[in-house]
């Protein structure tokens, strides 16, 4: 069979550019919370983290910036944009539905990823033999983060996962468990195994549990008085401080 040939445009398409890929490095940084919101970007730190120039790096952060997630001032930081309360709230709301989409649209033989989601719960319920209550709170929030996106991937809609990533850049995992799990960590692993056990003979009744789970986190979270995500006094060193810290800059 002869080999098919490709035109350089249709190569070119295939190739993730410079900018695509530290568009991709930072979006994953801010998803998994490794980026904080508040935090300040530092084009020349991440320049050289990804050995690259300052041209793509900057073409990203305008991606970002015209996404909404960034705020950009000129001969100032570019810093990562504190959600309001009101889109905190508005993205628990998506999410409960686009999750609920997702289930009752399914795969017939999705196996593989009610596998992955079982394996996900077993893993958060092994965090109560973790010593480190900030080790095994980060983890928590990763697995939860990896469930999640599991469940969307039900529907094996690429579109879907795209917008669900996009929910997660505005508001990651990270912020949405500020106020949340402490409150729930005990009941954390069996909230989750019932949607799993749910899933395979009875799709509604796994849409309400998630239904419930988001609506518990929803009221935790007006409970405690979630006005905004307020970082903290800039540093003395002219850095923002976010909860007391200093930003997790790359």
């Amino acid at each position: 069979m002869s080999e098919t040939v490709k035109s350089p445009s249709e190569e070119a398409a295939e190739t993730p550019s410079l900018v695509d890929r530290v568009y991709g490095h930072l979006l994953e940084k801010i998803i998994s919370g490794a980026i904080r919101y508040g935090d300040t970007i530092s084009i020349k730190k991440v320049a050289a983290e990804l050995s690259v120039s300052s041209m793509p790096v900057r073409e990203a952060v305008k991606r970002l910036e015209f996404e909404g997630v960034v705020t950009i001032k000129p001969r100032s930081a570019c810093r990562v944009r504190v959600p309001s309360r009101r889109m905190i709230l508005e993205v628990y709301e998506l999410r409960e539905a686009l999750e609920g989409y997702a289930v009752m649209h399914r795969g017939a033989a999705d196996t593989g990823t009610i596998a992955r989601l079982r394996g996900i719960v077993e893993q958060m319920r092994r965090l109560s033999e973790e010593t480190s209550p900030d080790v095994r709170e980060k983890r928590a929030i990763e697995l939860d983060r990896l469930f999640h996106e599991e469940i969307v991937s039900l529907a094996g809609n690429q579109l879907l996962n795209s917008f669900s990533r996009q929910l997660s850049l505005h508001v990651n995992m990270t912020l949405m468990h500020e106020k949340t799990y402490h409150a729930l960590e005990d009941q954390w692993p069996e909230m989750h195994a019932k949607i799993v056990d749910s899933l395979e003979q009875d799709p509604a009744g796994a849409v309400a549990l998630l239904r419930e789970q988001f609506a518990r986190a929803t009221e935790l979270w007006k409970e405690n008085g979630a006005g905004r995500y307020h970082p903290a006094p800039a540093a003395a060193d002219g850095g923002a401080r976010v909860n007391g810290q200093l930003p997790q800059n790359l």
